[in-house]
């Protein structure tokens, strides 16, 4: 998640791409738009609550302090430590919007896995 912090802070969305766990043109279409969504705010202070046990994907939603915006990601883990981002949200308004299911502040009550989304 660190990296993918780094990247959206350095405006770089060919380098958040690479991190696609599928590449192509979602992939860098959705690192444009979170960059441009998110890319000033993960310049400053950023807090991550991870969900599941995260033995083969997780999904972790970001808090950045700037603005008070939130982002659900979710990350796929591999075989011999490898791990990739999710980046399918080829639509700017659905790669900017905030997950309905995660409290509005980091490690806030009513946290709860996204398998239990409640709407």
């Amino acid at each position: 998640m660190q990296k993918t912090v780094w990247r959206l802070a350095d405006r770089d969305a060919d380098a958040l791409a690479a991190l696609a766990v599928d590449g192509g043109r979602d992939a860098r279409a959705t690192a444009r738009h979170w960059v441009t969504a998110f890319g000033e705010a993960a310049g400053g202070k950023v807090t991550a609550d991870f969900y599941d046990e995260g033995s083969t994907r997780q999904t972790v939603v970001l808090y950045f302090a700037a603005g008070g915006r939130r982002k659900a990601i979710d990350v796929r883990l591999g075989g011999h430590d490898t791990w990739g981002v999710t980046l399918a949200e080829t639509d700017p308004a659905e790669a900017a919007r905030a997950p309905n299911w995660a409290p509005a502040s980091p490690g806030a009550d009513g946290s709860r896995s996204p398998g239990s989304r409640a709407g």
